[in-house]
């Protein structure tokens, strides 16, 4: 969508820049894979934060750099990805900024209710709600999850809770020793 009917680049550019943020929003957009263009019959969609992204640019499979998003700046028109940093000279390492039409979003962010809605208005297809919603529950976060609470044992998860709620803190030894001490110095007065 052009902001500026002319032809002069530097009106274009300053339109560009210059742009409110509804109309940012709608600029940062990135295209779909081929798998998600046949599954919801759409080419690009605005970049979320949680969606899974390749950084496009002429490298072979083993430099592909893949990543989840970790923040999305619209006043900048850049992304940052998980995984694409490099380090300073310092030593610190930085999130590099990357631009959404760089990317090809090959997992996405159904978690709001809004771009699902967009997904059905935009498809060519007839998609429903309910399919959308039964995507919203990664697989592999699921397995992830459900291994992590399998270690904890009930009986062990109470009991640790348990001791905790029999040891007294410290701040609280140390208030009621303030109290009793006052209390003492006003009998004796």
């Amino acid at each position: 969508m052009p902001l500026s009917k002319s032809k002069q680049p530097r009106k274009q550019r300053k339109d560009y820049f210059n742009a409110p943020y509804h109309l940012r929003n709608r600029r940062m957009t990135a295209p779909l894979s081929h798998a998600l263009r046949e599954k919801y019959g759409i080419r690009r969609l605005p970049v979320h934060k949680d969606d899974k992204v390749i950084v496009f640019q002429s490298r072979s499979e083993d430099e592909e750099i893949k990543g989840k998003i970790i923040r999305v700046i619209p006043q900048q028109y850049s992304i940052h990805i998980e995984g694409h940093s490099k380090e300073k000279a310092d030593g610190t390492i930085v999130s590099f900024p990357v631009h959404p039409s760089n990317v090809v979003i090959t997992s996405l962010n159904l978690r709001d209710k809004k771009r699902r809605e967009m997904i059905q208005r935009r498809s060519k297809r007839d998609i429903t709600e309910e399919e959308l919603t039964e995507e919203l529950i990664d697989e592999e976060e699921f397995e992830e999850t459900k291994e992590d609470f399998e270690d904890v044992e009930e009986e062990d998860f109470f009991e640790e809770f348990e001791e905790l709620e029999e040891t007294p803190f410290e701040e609280d030894e140390e208030e009621a020793e303030k109290a009793s001490e006052k209390e003492d110095k006003e009998d004796s007065t």
